[in-house]
C-alpha cells in the first residue's frame, strides 16, 4: 500500500489514466464473454494456447503438433469459428454454409404405414385330427396308403382284423339271446339281462361300430372278423404311420388328417412394425400361384414374444373351400395401418444413434446448436420416426451435417473436462501418449499408406495436379490414373472427413466442412 501511495503521489494523472483504461478493457472483456450474440469461447488462458486435435477422433487433444494415436492422422489446429458454452455449439455463419447444415422443424403428423412382408400357408392346427386305433388288431388292408391323399368324411382308410371284435360281437349276441329267453321270468332277472345287453352294445359303439351295423348283427347273427376305420372329415392326409400287416395296439396312431377348408397365413414382422399391427386389423394376402387374386382377411394372432431374429409371428385365417391354397405356398401379406392421433415426428436421418442413446441437434437463431437426447418410437419406413420425448413442436433440428456437429460436440466435451481437471500440456502429452512431431511411428506410416490408397493422380510429373478419388483417365494426356503412393507427387492435401471426398494440390480448408486439409507425406515410404 505504501508503494502504491508513493506511485500515485509521484504521478497521479498517469495512474488515473491507467485505471480508466483497465476498467474499459475489463468492461469490454465482460461484454465479449457474456454477450449472447457473440461466439462463445473458452477462458483467455485456453484461447492463448494453440491446441491440436484429430479430425476423425476429436477426443485426441494435445498442446503440441503430432499424430493421432488411433488412426495416425496428423493433428491439426482447432479451427477458429467454433466455440462452446453450457453444452451449446456456436459456429460462424460462414462456416455453417460451408458445412452444408440443413434443418427442419419437428412437427405433428398422422403416422400411417403400409407393411409388406412374406410368409407361408400353413395348416390350421385346430383342424388337424389324429386317427387312432381303438381296438387291437392287424392291418388287413389299406385304402389310403400315401401322405397327401385327399379324403372325404366317412371314406374308408383301412381294414382291421381284430379277434377282440369277434369276441365282443359274440358277447352281444349271447346277451341278446338271454334277454329273449328271460322275457317271461322274474323282473330282477330281466333287469340283469338288460344291463348285460346295454354293456355289450356300449362296448361295440366305443369301437366305432355304428347302430346300423349292430342292428344288422342282431338280425343276421353273422360275426364280422374285420372292421373298417373311416375318415372323420374332409381333408388331406399329412401323416401315415402304418403299412399292411402291422399289428396295432389300442391307442396306436394310424393317420393324421388336416382339414384345409381353412388355412393359416403365417408371417414375421420386425419389432419396429409392431405398433402398426393389432388383432382384428384388416390385411390382404396375395400368392404368386394365383396372380391378381387378393384374399381379404384379418389378423387372428400376434405372438406375445419375439423370436431369436427379433421378429414377431403374425397369423391370419384364410377360407379355402376349394383347396386351392396349399400348405407351404409362399404368400405376400400387406397390412394397412394408421395410428390413432397425430404424433411428433422427425426425418429418420436427423437422429444419431450411438447405441446407448439417441441424439438430435437443435438449431437456434443465433447460430448455436444444442445436442439433445430424445426417445424415439415407431419408425415409418425409411423416412420418419416418432419422437416420444426430448423435443417440442416447431423446434429446428439439423438433418444434414449433424455428424460434423456431433464430432465438434465430443471435442468440446473433452476440452471442458480437461480444463476442469486442471490438466496442463504435459498432462495432455501423457494422456494421449502422442509421438514427437519429427519421430513418426510405424502406425503413422501405415496410416499414410491407407489414406493414400483411394487417391489417384497422373503418372506424368507435369500432370501431378490431376487428383481425384478413384480410378480414371488424365484429362490432359488420357493416361490411366495411378495411386498417388506409386508416384513422387508430394503436394497432395486431403480432407480428413472421408465423406467430403476433397483432395487438392494446395493447403487450405475443405470447402464442404471447413476442416484443414492435411498433407500426405509418402515419399519416404517408397522402396
Amino acid at each position: 500500500m505504501r508503494l502504491l501511495a508513493k506511485v500515485m503521489e509521484a504521478n497521479e494523472m498517469k495512474t488515473a489514466t491507467a485505471i480508466i483504461i483497465a476498467l474499459l478493457i475489463g468492461f469490454g472483456s465482460s461484454f465479449v464473454i457474456f454477450n449472447p450474440n457473440q461466439t462463445s469461447t473458452l477462458s483467455g488462458e485456453t484461447r492463448s494456447k494453440q491446441q491440436y486435435t484429430c479430425g476423425m477422433h476429436p477426443e485426441i487433444i494435445s498442446d503440441e503438433p503430432g499424430y493421432c494415436t488411433i488412426c495416425g492422422m496428423k493433428l491439426t489446429l482447432k479451427k477458429d469459428g467454433y466455440g462452446s458454452s453450457g453444452g451449446l455449439i456456436v459456429i460462424d455463419p460462414t462456416m455453417i454454409q460451408n458445412m452444408g447444415l440443413k434443418t427442419t422443424k419437428a412437427s405433428y403428423r398422422s403416422i400411417s404405414k403400409s407393411i409388406h412382408t412374406f410368409g407361408k400357408i400353413k395348416y390350421s392346427v385346430p383342424l388337424v385330427q389324429t386317427v387312432n386305433i381303438k381296438i387291437s388288431g392287424w392291418v388287413e388292408k389299406l385304402f389310403v396308403d400315401y401322405e397327401g391323399a385327399i379324403v372325404k368324411s366317412g371314406q374308408p382308410l383301412l381294414k382291421l382284423y381284430s379277434p377282440e371284435l369277434v369276441a365282443a360281437q359274440r358277447e352281444y349276441l349271447v346277451a341278446l339271446e338271454n334277454k329273449r329267453k328271460l322275457s317271461t321270468t322274474t323282473i330282477s332277472a330281466i333287469s340283469a339281462s338288460d344291463k348285460l345287453l346295454e354293456a355289450s352294445i356300449m362296448r361295440l359303439q366305443n369301437w366305432d361300430i355304428s347302430p346300423d351295423q349292430i342292428q344288422n348283427l342282431a338280425v343276421t347273427g353273422k360275426l364280422e372278423k374285420s372292421m373298417i376305420i373311416r375318415s372323420p372329415f374332409d381333408g388331406v392326409v399329412i401323416s401315415k404311420k402304418i403299412v399292411t400287416g402291422d399289428y396295432l395296439k389300442a391307442g396306436a396312431e394310424a393317420f393324421r388328417i388336416a382339414d384345409i377348408s381353412e388355412v393359416w397365413a403365417v408371417a414375421q414382422i420386425y419389432e419396429q412394425d409392431i405398433p402398426f399391427v393389432s388383432l382384428g386389423q384388416k390385411a390382404k394376402v396375395e400368392l404368386p400361384y394365383m396372380p391378381g387374386r387378393v384374399f381379404k382377411t384379418k389378423v387372428a394372432y400376434i405372438s406375445p414374444y419375439l423370436g431369436n431374429d427379433r421378429q414377431v409371428e403374425i397369423r391370419l385365417n384364410l377360407q379355402n373351400p376349394d383347396f386351392q391354397l396349399k400348405p407351404d405356398m409362399y404368400a405376400e401379406i400387406i397390412f394397412e395401418s394408421q395410428m390413432l392421433g397425430d404424433r411428433l415426428t422427425l426425418p429418420l436421418k436427423a437422429v444419431i444413434n450411438s447405441g446407448k442413446k439417441e441424439i438430435v441437434y437443435v438449431a437456434f437463431d443465433d447460430g448455436s446448436f444444442e445436442p439433445r437426447i430424445v426417445r424415439t418410437g415407431a419408425v415409418v419406413g425409411d423416412d420418419f420416426v416418432e419422437i416420444i420425448s426430448g423435443l417440442s413442436e416447431g423446434e429446428e433440428v439439423v438433418v444434414s451435417g449433424q455428424f460434423l456437429l456431433d464430432s465438434e460436440s465430443r471435442l468440446n466435451e473433452t476440452l471442458t473436462f480437461t480444463h476442469q481437471q486442471g490438466h496442463e500440456s504435459d498432462t495432455h502429452q501423457k494422456q494421449t501418449n502422442l509421438p514427437d512431431h519429427d519421430d513418426e511411428t510405424d502406425t503413422v506410416k501405415k496410416h499414410k499408406t491407407m489414406e493414400l490408397s483411394g487417391i489417384y493422380t497422373c503418372p506424368m510429373p507435369e500432370h501431378y495436379h490431376i487428383l481425384q478419388y478413384g480410378e480414371g483417365k488424365c484429362d490432359e494426356c488420357g493416361m490411366d490414373l495411378v495411386p498417388v503412393e506409386k508416384t513422387d507427387n508430394t503436394e497432395v492435401y486431403f480432407c480428413p472427413m472421408v465423406e467430403c471426398q476433397v483432395v487438392s494440390t494446395e493447403p487450405g480448408n475443405c470447402p464442404k466442412c471447413g476442416m484443414h486439409l492435411i498433407i500426405l507425406e509418402h515419399g519416404q515410404d517408397h522402396d
